[in-house]
């Protein structure tokens, strides 16, 4: 005799046939969809959060998170209410955003806001927490019990994916990682005791479960199905709020997904398997909640209050008429400065930076220093689609944007012995590994203490002055300051024709074409900290969330070889005999810049070049300055004074801001430095070189306009999401981070994976400190080129047209500025009014 439990099951079963499995499988693509990848902190790159919704108008789309989440992505009461009491939101700026609502809108039942209604309502308190309109079982659960069974099953699946995808921190491996991951779960969950804390029947459902994840899929829904009716779009929503529960260690399978789809390799993929694992596991949780006395209807979407949906509106509004003050307070700055000559007619050196909004900075205090030096913004990998791998390493580090694939895998090499340099990182590894493995192991506060204690308490006491950097130092790998200035890229692999077409593109692009100057400086920028897990968060973004400096190396060395010169001298740029092109490095922490030495100098280019050292050394000492009136604990400063404390904040191991990386970052401009550079922006601007008198065919603009453009908005909404809601869309608290798996971390001793920036980037005293607007993107061109592209790039026309990121075009003639809203351009003076 059957009991009940089999009786239904039976049921269930019979059930998968009759429904609708491609339905099921649409529905959680559809999901999956609005889930963006996540990147562990050695590659830590910044992405959108949102950018699954780009197909969705930015405000239904944060309509929708909050349905589903509770969270309301736009910022406070506070922000707003302060921003208007100071004056820098006017009158005039909060009538306009209501223009550009209505605009936006375009519901003739959508009531008109007045500014007075707009005011009173960001003077109320905030308001309590709204109920979930879109929910799961683990949610009606909670309800019902006064539990926390969501965040419970959040921590298991958390616990899986750390055990399962772990690249060396733990101590003790988990059994069966040969197989996919949903695999490796359904073998090893059912002996796991904490599965008692779930439902009793746990273990039986997990046993019945079929062994492909599709067909489990189909399973575990069916059985949902045979209690509530859902159609598609509620069983969209359903999914959604289960990917979401589990949001981070499912963003990071996500760019395991995103990453075959552009490399076109899926082995990997296939391997450990795919977001449908993950899913699977968090559905099977759900469903063996699955009682009579839930009330599944609940289950199906709610519609909004009116309160609510004003709610939203209006601090939409505000979000609106702050975008507009910023817009008014540069565009003023513009019309000030917009025939402001560049620099003389042969400048003594040229000085490419990438596009960060840290560059603006120091490019700004370079040019202050002599009219004679050019400086030049492009993305920070210098159009160099390579991977490189150091020395030693069994791995390369990928050095382009993560949109694009590397073309090239570079090797580095040395002048010394390679094997005796091969040998010493290798001691490195093991040693650092032995330190992890005493820490970690059973008995380490004993071990530990005896075996490295003493000099491990010296290091730290060093560190803590700023005068060392803690444990071993990992930028090193174990090699003397004098063996790594032996270390160079080994360009041998790579043919001519493609060093001249990898050198002639990148000059192209940037614009370097004509009127060289003796000496061209690439600056590639990283950070420098201790004992920092997102330290690749403050690296270049172009560069896959590594150091621009290998990617400046490659580029000059290629340019100074005389054959590439004259393979791009038939292209048509003639580079002069006597014109120089060397490396750097632009230290964001300490405002350093570093040029790579070359042998072989005259001595008319060592006074040269010593001239120039001193004007950077300069702008380097101003630079700290105005970063430090930012920086707590060092607005009182002056240099040397400064230079220890930033070096202080590079080295002690306890520091948990050791800059503020791109913080504040709120607009993009494609232009002539011409246009910007009498203007302080502030450290605000990411700023790309652009003349469209040399861009006919407008491939130049098509290029920023499909990859630097989308960076600058991935960068934008995270910090834009970070500072907002840090606990959800950021990485929390960093002081109660734990780093686990080497992959990324979680919150305390149980969460899921953290994504985002953490609150000391993005917040300070419990305040904003990033001010979270949307990417303003100015673009020197006319109207009706940039229309050209939008149409071109679906991709771009996403963000554009929905609105998650504002284009002004500056005219190249009259410098008048045009804002794209609602399908159309619009001249903010006058077509808005009417």
């Amino acid at each position: 005799m059957q009991d009940k439990s089999t009786v239904v099951d039976t049921k269930n079963e019979k059930q998968v046939k009759n429904q609708n499995p491609e339905m099921v499988l649409e529905c959680f693509k559809q999901a999956a969809k609005m889930l963006s990848p996540l990147w562990d902190t050695r590659d830590y790159v910044a992405v959108n959060p949102f950018f699954g919704f780009k197909e969705k108008p930015f405000l239904n789309a944060i309509k929708y998170i909050k349905e589903s989440s509770g969270l309301e992505m736009l910022p406070s009461n506070e922000f707003f209410l302060k921003k208007f009491t100071s004056g820098e939101i006017t009158d005039y700026d909060l009538e306009l955003a209501i223009k550009l609502y209505d605009k936006e809108v375009k519901q003739s039942t959508t009531p008109r806001f007045e500014s007075k209604q707009l005011i009173d309502c960001i003077k109320k308190p905030k308001p309590k927490p709204s109920a979930l309109h879109i929910r799961c079982l683990s949610d009606l659960y909670d309800i019902q019990n006064s539990a926390c069974m969501t965040e419970t099953i959040t921590n298991e699946v958390s616990k899986w994916a750390s055990a399962y995808f772990d690249e060396g921190q733990a101590a003790w491996k988990i059994p069966n990682r040969e197989f996919r991951f949903y695999h490796c779960w359904k073998s090893l969950c059912q002996y796991d005791a904490s599965t008692k804390n779930i439902t009793p029947s746990f273990v039986k459902l997990v046993t019945s479960l079929p062994h492909d994840p599709i067909d489990a899929l189909n399973y575990l829904t069916n059985k949902l199905f045979s209690r509530v009716r859902l159609n598609q779009s509620e069983t969209t929503d359903y999914f959604y709020r289960l990917i979401f529960t589990t949001m981070g260690w499912s963003s990071y399978i996500q760019k395991f997904e995103f990453e075959a789809t552009r490399s076109g390799d899926d082995s990997n993929l296939t391997k450990i398997g795919g977001l449908i694992d993950i899913f699977v596991i968090r559905l099977a949780y759900d469903i063996s909640l699955l009682k009579d006395s839930i009330d599944l209807n609940l289950l199906k979407r709610t519609s909004s209050t009116a309160k609510e949906s004003s709610n939203i509106e209006y601090k939409y509004i505000w979000l609106l008429a702050t975008e507009a003050a910023y817009r008014r307070q540069v565009t003023a700055s513009l019309s000030h400065a917009a025939f402001n000559e560049e620099v003389t007619s042969t400048p003594l050196a040229q000085a490419v930076f990438c596009i960060d909004v840290r560059s603006e900075v120091i490019r700004r205090h370079i040019e202050l220093q002599s009219n004679s030096i050019q400086t030049i913004g492009f993305a920070g990998f210098f159009g160099m689609l390579t991977s490189i791998k150091g020395l030693g390493h069994q791995a390369s580090d990928q050095q382009c944007p993560v949109l694009l694939e590397p073309a090239l895998e570079i090797a580095e090499t040395s002048n010394q012995s390679k094997n005796a340099l091969e040998k010493a990182r290798q001691v490195f590894v093991d040693k650092k590994h032995l330190v992890r493995k005493i820490q970690s192991s059973t008995n380490s506060c004993f071990s530990f203490v005896e075996t490295l204690g003493f000099t491990y308490i010296y290091k730290l006491i060093q560190s803590s002055f700023g005068s060392k950097k803690p444990n071993i130092d990992v930028s090193v790998m174990g090699l003397s300051t004098k063996e790594l200035q032996s270390l160079h890229l080994d360009l041998s692999t790579i043919d001519l024709e493609t060093k001249a077409s990898m050198a002639y593109g990148a000059l192209k692009n940037m614009g370097l074409i004509k009127n060289f100057s003796r000496y061209v400086f690439f600056f590639g920028h990283g950070s420098e900290s201790s004992n920092n897990p997102y330290a690749s968060a403050l690296d270049c973004g172009a560069c896959a969330g590594h150091s621009g400096h290998g990617n400046s190396k490659l580029l000059a060395s290629i340019l100074n070889e005389t054959d590439v010169r004259n393979q791009i001298r038939n292209k048509g740029i003639d580079i002069p005999e006597n014109t120089l092109f060397l490396s750097g490095w632009h230290n964001t922490t300490k405002d350093q810049l570093l040029f790579d030495k070359i042998n072989g100098q005259d001595e008319a280019q060592k006074i040269d070049l010593k001239k120039i050292s001193a004007y950077f050394n300069t702008a380097s000492m101003c630079c700290r300055k105005e970063r430090s009136t930012k920086l707590p604990f060092a607005k009182s400063l002056e240099d040397p004074s400064l230079v220890r404390e930033f070096n202080n904040k590079s080295n002690d191991w306890s520091e948990i801001r050791p800059e503020w990386g791109l913080a504040k970052n709120a607009s993009f401009f494609v232009a002539r430095r011409k246009l910007t550079r009498a203007i302080d922006l502030g450290g605000r601007a990411f700023l790309h070189d652009y003349d469209a008198s040399e861009d006919q065919d407008l491939s130049k603009l098509e290029l920023i306009m499909t990859a630097p453009m989308i960076v600058t908005n991935w960068i934008n909404m995270q910090y834009y999401a970070s500072t907002i809601e840090p606990n959800k869309f950021g990485a929390g608290n960093k002081v109660l981070n734990n780093v686990v798996g080497t992959i990324g971390c979680i919150q305390g001793n149980a969460s899921d994976l953290l994504g985002g920036l953490t609150e000391q980037s993005v917040r300070y005293g419990g305040q904003y400190y990033h001010e979270p607007i949307r990417l303003q993107v100015y673009i020197e061109a006319t109207t009706s080129s940039i229309d050209a592209i939008i149409k071109k790039h679906q991709l771009v026309k996403d963000l554009v047209e929905n609105n998650w990121l504002k284009l002004i075009a500056i005219d190249p003639h009259t410098k008048e500025t045009s804002l794209y809203h609602d399908r159309a351009w619009l001249d903010t003076k006058e077509e808005i009014w009417n």
